[in-house]
């Protein structure tokens, strides 16, 4: 019995000793866990203060713009003004710089809201409606004073110089660029386009979805006529102006003869490149080159044909390679189209911006490609004043 007491005793050790080693390694194993996931979200917290940090050390050296929009539809809407929470929503986005498109063919072609309620169905095609002298420049007033109204209520500034951007940026203010989508509303008349101006207008896209008295558009029905001769007469008084050009929505030869008539860089605003996506609004790479040539610039846009902010990311990197950082914008065409999920209605800039971090852009190329580029031509084209 003495010696069985003691063979006995090792055994009695390991039941009873195992059970409380267990126990131990139980009780540390979720703190192990808990402090492994805190760490995790400490290093997530940094690497998002760090992005942060870093997203505002760009915004501080460059404007952003969205250089074509039409917040709050005020372009084909029946209301008064665009609203003080689409300025916020840019203010969020980090948005300095907004161009206000008014859609001067629609006084020609419809689809829009009169101040009565009744809506003006749309044609398409170069379909237009019979419009009296001095109709459609009376609408394209309309629609510029929603804008105005939106700036006299002290939401935004009024983007009538780069200097006025600049003033505004410091104060933590969006600034406003009012501007045309479609000539058509000057009536062919370089006198209304000298009043446009006048009334703070610095920007004018000389094509939308008709053809009319200044060039051809690059959607069907498909034309190949080129910059006619009031179309060059514009050209010109607005280089004399220091009105921006904007070719978006033109076609080949519209673009080509724009380019060799300015005396300033012009801007295809909202679009993608063909390259990767052949649309009737995307570009080719010679056009691409044509307008980068000139010193011009390329917005691409979060349109849903392209799905995701990466592919969008690749649509710019695509300009990049092709002509160099120096010639990319970015447009949203807000409240004018259907966009990425990522991007939504409630236009997610900083989406783009992460998409361009993401893909190992530099901070330069980011404050370049979010509207550095476009500031820069802006003040080349109104240094003439």
């Amino acid at each position: 019995m003495w010696t069985n007491k003691f063979l006995l005793s090792p055994l009695v050790c390991v039941l009873v000793c195992l059970p409380l080693s267990s126990s131990v390694q139980a009780k540390e194993a979720p703190v192990r866990i808990y402090e492994t996931v805190n760490q995790k979200l400490a290093h997530e917290k940094d690497m998002l203060r760090g992005r942060e940090q870093r997203i505002a050390a760009i915004h501080e050296r460059y404007v952003f713009a969205d250089i074509h929009a039409h917040p709050s539809r005020f372009h084909r809407a029946n209301v008064e003004r665009i609203g003080a929470e689409e300025v916020a929503l840019y203010r969020r986005g980090l948005i300095d710089l907004v161009v206000c498109n008014v859609s001067t063919d629609a006084a020609f072609q419809g689809g829009y809201v009169k101040p009565d309620g009744s809506e003006v169905p749309r044609l398409r095609g170069n379909d237009v409606y019979p419009v009296a002298p001095g109709e459609a420049f009376a609408f394209t007033l309309d629609r510029l004073a929603r804008v105005q109204r939106t700036i006299d209520a002290g939401d935004a500034v009024h983007a009538t110089s780069p200097e006025a951007v600049l003033a505004a940026k410091q104060s933590g203010r969006v600034s406003l660029m009012p501007a045309l989508e479609g000539a058509d509303g000057l009536e062919s008349s370089v006198e209304n386009l000298r009043d446009l101006y006048d009334r703070g207008v610095r920007l004018v896209q000389l094509m939308h979805f008709v053809d009319n008295t200044i060039g051809s558009n690059q959607t069907p029905p498909y034309d190949e006529g080129g910059l006619s001769d009031v179309g060059r007469d514009i050209v010109r008084e607005a280089n004399r102006l220091g009105i921006v050009l904007d070719l978006a929505h033109a076609n080949t030869q519209t673009i080509i003869d724009a380019i060799k008539i300015s005396s300033y860089p012009v801007v295809f605003s909202h679009t993608g490149v063909k390259a990767r996506l052949d649309k009737d609004r995307h570009l080719e790479d010679e056009e691409i080159r044509a307008i980068a040539a000139a010193d011009g610039v390329v917005g691409i846009w979060p349109t849903a044909d392209l799905e995701t902010i990466e592919e969008m990311v690749r649509h710019i990197d695509h300009v990049k390679r092709l002509v160099g950082i120096d010639h990319v914008a970015i447009a949203s065409d807000l409240r004018g189209m259907s966009y990425i999920d990522a991007f939504g209605d409630e236009a997610n800039f900083r989406a783009i911006i992460d998409g361009l971090l993401d893909f190992g852009y530099t901070d330069d190329e980011v404050g370049k490609a979010m509207g550095g580029n476009f500031f820069r031509l802006w003040q080349q084209v109104s240094s003439v004043q």
